[in-house]
């Protein structure tokens, strides 16, 4: 296990893929999470989970066929970020996932909170291109994210004390408490 062969599993995995806010290629949030990941010195098995974190979520690879590649323990890591019934609401598929992260080992937690603050970073880049009809590209409205991002920052607590939970916290703070719509 690489993180090259991360790079290059999620770059396949997520071709021709867009990000539904700013028409990006997709691969560019997941890849992102790992560079951050990177930055503060996590261990190759978190980057290659932030790397891989949407790929189980967002497309044809199922957790076998990463513990394959990549073990055991990148396995575990992109399960408890993963939402496992697409069937469900979205306010469901979110309880669900927040249920699921309350019970996740450290090292999640800090690939939850890359990946939530690149996504909210990307909302925050995006405000002043298009105002409060920003959330009419989600599944949900401001409201209701607002209420995931908040119950997000509850559920990574036991990191609170880490740049990455003050960078998020700062940014929730930007997008839906400086203003409202």
């Amino acid at each position: 296990m690489t993180i090259y062969d991360a790079i290059h599993t999620a770059i396949l995995a997520h071709e021709n893929q867009i990000r539904k806010l700013d028409q990006d290629i997709y691969v560019a949030h997941p890849l992102e999470v790992g560079m951050i990941l990177a930055k503060y010195g996590m261990s190759d098995e978190v980057i290659c989970a932030g790397i891989l974190h949407d790929t189980v979520e967002d497309t044809d690879m199922t957790l076998d066929m990463i513990e394959t590649k990549f073990g055991k323990l990148v396995r575990t890591y992109v399960a408890f970020c993963s939402e496992n019934d697409k069937n469900l609401t979205w306010r469901q598929r979110k309880e669900n996932y927040l249920a699921q992260i309350q019970e996740a080992p450290l090292d999640v937690l800090f690939i939850v909170c890359v990946d939530k603050l690149t996504n909210i970073m990307s909302i925050f880049r995006n405000l002043d291109n298009f105002g409060d009809d920003i959330w009419s590209h989600f599944n949900a409205g401001f409201e209701f994210q607002k209420w995931y991002y908040s119950e997000i920052l509850e559920r990574l607590h036991p990191i609170s004390y880490h740049p990455l939970y003050k960078q998020l916290n700062h940014y929730v703070s930007l997008v839906f408490y400086a203003s409202t719509p």
